[in-house]
């Protein structure tokens, strides 16, 4: 089964181009843990389902953090992608 990926794009402060940090793996109970953990610290948190590429059953889970919780960062989003079965399972 394929694992969570996590996308962190940020933009620093006076810098017009975002740095996009390469692509984690990640399980899916970490992936929930700080999910759940960064709705409690108020950031933005949407989740949506969708397919990826090949037409398999994912959760995009969009986490945004403002600015104010780093001292040099305008913003910092996190993008999960979750395969819909690993949280089937998770459920089984």
């Amino acid at each position: 089964m394929r694992p969570v990926l996590l996308h962190t794009p940020m933009r620093r402060t006076g810098v017009t181009r975002t740095v996009a940090y390469r692509p984690k793996r990640l399980t899916v109970d970490t992936a929930r843990q700080v999910i759940r953990r960064a709705r409690r610290s108020a950031a933005v948190v949407r989740v949506n389902e969708t397919t990826d590429r090949e037409g398999s059953s994912v959760h995009v889970a969009h986490v945004r953090f403002g600015p104010g919780r780093w001292s040099d960062v305008d913003s910092v989003t996190d993008i999960y992608e979750i395969p819909t079965q690993a949280l089937t399972d998770l459920w089984a």
